[in-house]
């Protein structure tokens, strides 16, 4: 149970409570008055939350009432257990075991992870499946939110979160359109993308792939927004020029070349594997 729904339990409670003394709070009951409403409030059963029709005692009642005069609502709020987010049913170490081996291996489920402990010799307790429940909830380990939390991993090494912290360029052949001399060419736009916040540092049209277009680039992203962290290319020829790799190296720029993919026309997506 999350903190969210221990704080909606415990003022399901404390209302539930204050629906019961609330009567009994009242200053102008006579002392015989309040002592026979408690008794007839102690004689009913009542729809208590989490647990069902229960019947509660006198005194509990008056307690209630004493908390809820000395502090208000916040007096019927439940206390919380000393041992909360713990297990009595396993021992420290078995838990801590437990739940190690829940972080190691999220495809298992609770129960599959406490038997394989248990097969080892390293648990030797039998808890309920409740009690398990509890621990691996108060842990926040159950097994949708482990799975989560694995993907998530998994897609970590192709991720960034600082901007210039990873900048990937490609090129892409699109429309044809005439050239200075009204020949029909094909337009290569190269663009470099920012892979944290997906904003595009810098893009011009050409009729070619070089390196020069390339170093433009670069050039004006340095000027414009501040030192590249690294660099993803494919093995383009415009990308792997010595003089390219030269001056990337010269500004400390880390650069990743990835395989060539074959270019198509427009309508196709930039290229690079990662875009």
């Amino acid at each position: 149970m999350n903190c969210e729904e221990q704080e909606a339990r415990a003022k399901e409670i404390a209302a539930f409570r204050y629906s019961l003394i609330a009567e009994l709070a009242n200053p102008y009951l006579k002392r015989e008055e309040l002592r026979a409403l408690v008794r007839q409030k102690a004689a009913r059963e009542h729809e208590v939350p989490s647990l069902g029709k229960r019947t509660l005692t006198e005194s509990c009642l008056r307690k209630w009432l004493a908390a809820y005069k000395s502090r208000g609502m916040e007096g019927l709020m439940p206390n919380p257990r000393r041992d909360s987010g713990s297990s009595r049913a396993l021992t420290p170490e078995e838990a801590a075991l437990l739940v190690t081996e829940l972080e190691t291996h999220p495809e298992l489920a609770a129960t599959a992870a406490l038997k394989k402990l248990q097969a080892a010799g390293r648990i030797q307790s039998r808890p309920s499946s409740s009690s398990l429940s509890r621990l691996v909830r108060s842990a926040g380990l159950d097994r949708e939110a482990r799975l989560r939390v694995q993907q998530q991993e998994q897609t970590l090494p192709f991720e960034f979160f600082a901007p210039l912290e990873c900048v990937q360029a490609d090129c892409m052949y699109t429309v044809e359109v005439p050239d200075a001399k009204g020949k029909r060419r094909q337009a290569v736009l190269l663009a470099f993308l920012d892979d944290a916040t997906r904003r595009i540092l810098y893009a011009c049209f050409g009729f070619s792939e070089n390196a020069l277009g390339f170093e433009c680039g670069i050039k004006h992203i340095l000027a414009a927004h501040g030192r590249i962290g690294r660099l993803y290319v494919d093995n383009g020829a415009s990308f792997v020029s010595l003089q390219t790799r030269r001056i990337l190296d010269i500004v400390g720029i880390v650069s990743f070349l990835q395989e060539c993919v074959k270019r198509r026309p427009c309508g196709d997506s930039i290229n690079h594997p990662e875009l």
